[in-house]
């Protein structure tokens, strides 16, 4: 590494810097930090790990809208204390608890901030009835679930929901817009 000069120009620190490689670690870091979308998704997929569902584990959180706190976690399971097999092998009719209600009942529905869902699948109809009933602003999924209509009735019903992949670009976006 180079000493940079007391007495060089500010142009002459920026050529050190890029030099010494400095502010080409500062702008790799910058292009490799995740956004909170991701961020979010990483710990909802993580929830999903825990669940005993064979076919498919989901995982749901729930999050301040100014990202400063996780509220509530789930993943698709069976009631406390019960077995940890489903019910049926057909789709759908596994008996668990779906990870979105998992984490709607443990969520504190008298505070106050906006409340964002990120999730590793869509939910099903029946969940986003729930979702919108608990006054969640926002839905992020990871993945689509095999019928859209919970992500249709979400919109309809004026929740924003989308992809992680559009939760991301939208992020960037602000990112960038935010750095101008």
């Amino acid at each position: 590494m180079r000493r940079v000069r007391r007495s060089g120009s500010t142009a002459s620190v920026h050529r050190e810097l890029t030099v010494t490689g400095i502010e080409s670690m500062n702008d790799q870091a910058k292009r490799t930090r995740p956004t909170w979308p991701e961020t979010w998704m990483a710990i909802a997929r993580t929830v999903a790990a825990r669940s005993y569902d064979p076919r498919l584990k989901v995982g749901a959180i729930v999050v301040s809208s100014d990202n400063t706190q996780m509220l509530s976690g789930g993943y698709n399971g069976n009631y406390a204390g019960g077995p940890n097999e489903h019910e049926s092998s057909e789709p759908g009719q596994s008996g668990f608890i779906h990870a979105e209600i998992n984490a709607l009942i443990k969520l504190d529905f008298n505070f106050s901030k906006e409340k964002h869902m990120y999730l590793t699948h869509s939910p099903c109809r029946m969940c986003a009835k729930c979702i919108i009933n608990a006054g969640i602003a926002q839905v992020v999924y990871g993945e689509a679930y095999r019928d859209p209509s919970g992500v249709d009735l979400l919109r309809i019903a004026g929740v924003s929901a989308m992809s992680l992949e559009q939760a991301t670009a939208m992020s960037r976006a602000k990112q960038k817009k935010d750095l101008t």
